[in-house]
């Protein structure tokens, strides 16, 4: 079973404009998670980083660190 929070280093999946994305999470905050997406995700996105924030409640853990 998933943990509803990751921690740093998890893979994680969201969904963003009808597409669904992985990310690794660099940084926990109390209601989100600041991760790191390809940079065909970002361009596909129309974002200038391959960085974004998702909140807790939308995502889920693919792969959870030790």
């Amino acid at each position: 079973m998933a943990r509803t929070k990751a921690k740093i280093g998890d893979h994680i999946l969201f969904q963003r404009k009808d597409q669904i994305i992985e990310g690794i999470v660099e940084i926990v905050r109390e209601n989100s998670v600041i991760i790191e997406i390809s940079q065909d995700a970002a361009q596909e996105l129309g974002y200038e980083t391959n960085k974004t924030v998702v909140k807790h409640s939308n995502y889920v853990v693919k792969k959870a660190t030790a």
